[in-house]
């Protein structure tokens, strides 16, 4: 069978499986929700984000933020006020993170997360980022700098998950 052709063969047999024409993810949107699972009771318990927060992360989770925002080192050293230096690092490092870059990083997982959700492909939330919103006045990419921002940022998107764009 052509590799063009989607859908799943069984492998014995004569009789194909059934096909599944609307099943659309592709293998980076597995991938990101494979990054994201460490994080998710997280975003469900502030007292489970609380703890990882006084904790600290583990360095990992910076390596794990470039690859689920797909941002550049210079974007993620600017959003968490450190140079680059500083973040390659801590990227390097195994030191758990302080608590102001861990609950950053985790704010920013959670809006991932939520925009993945939203827009339900990663590439058209990256791409609604980056163009200006008249519902809060702003580029988007331009407030992750700040907690303060990512929350106008979430907000903004459940306002689109209910339709309210005014």
């Amino acid at each position: 069978m052509s590799k063009s052709i989607k859908g799943h063969v069984a492998s014995r047999g004569s009789t194909p499986a059934p096909v599944k024409p609307y099943v659309y993810e592709s293998t980076a949107t597995f991938m990101v929700n494979d990054l994201l699972v460490p994080y998710e009771t997280y975003f469900k318990s502030p007292l489970a984000k609380l703890g990882a927060i006084k904790q600290g992360l583990q360095a990992g989770a910076l390596t794990d933020l470039l690859r689920v925002t797909g941002a550049t080192q210079v974007d993620i050293a600017k959003w968490l006020d450190i140079t680059e230096p500083t973040l390659r690092k801590h990227i390097q490092g195994s030191r758990e993170l302080n608590q102001g870059l861990s609950e950053h990083i985790i704010q920013l997982f959670e809006l991932f997360d939520k925009g993945l959700d939203t827009f339900g492909s990663l590439d058209e939330f990256k791409s609604w980022l980056k163009h200006y919103n008249p519902g809060i006045d702003a580029i988007p990419f331009d407030l992750l700098d700040t907690l303060t921002g990512i929350s106008i940022v979430l907000t903004q998107l459940i306002r689109i998950d209910y339709g309210v764009l005014a």
